[in-house]
């Protein structure tokens, strides 16, 4: 197993839908693409994956007792925090 983690603690929102979609759109509008990197100058890169969340453990803590009421101790917040945030 692994060690590594990242370095800068953040969570990105995956849209595999969106994907599809710019994959469809490329193959259905652009009917002489070249080959190659070239895809990447006709469609926006930033529409596929546009969020993305960066919180410190500190910041989490206060963001989970502000908008969740339930009491959860600490270990098991950062074990979630670390889950999500820190592992790769």
């Amino acid at each position: 197993m692994s060690r590594s983690y990242k370095r800068v603690p953040c969570c990105k929102d995956y849209n595999r839908g969106m994907k599809k979609r710019a994959n469809r759109h490329l193959r259905r509008n652009y009917l002489d693409i070249p080959s190659g990197r070239s895809y990447k100058k006709l469609f926006c890169s930033y529409d596929i994956c546009d969020y993305r969340f960066l919180k410190t453990f500190s910041s989490y803590k206060k963001w989970i007792s502000k908008h969740i009421h339930e009491r959860c101790p600490d270990d098991e917040l950062y074990r979630r925090w670390y889950k999500y945030y820190k592992m790769k």
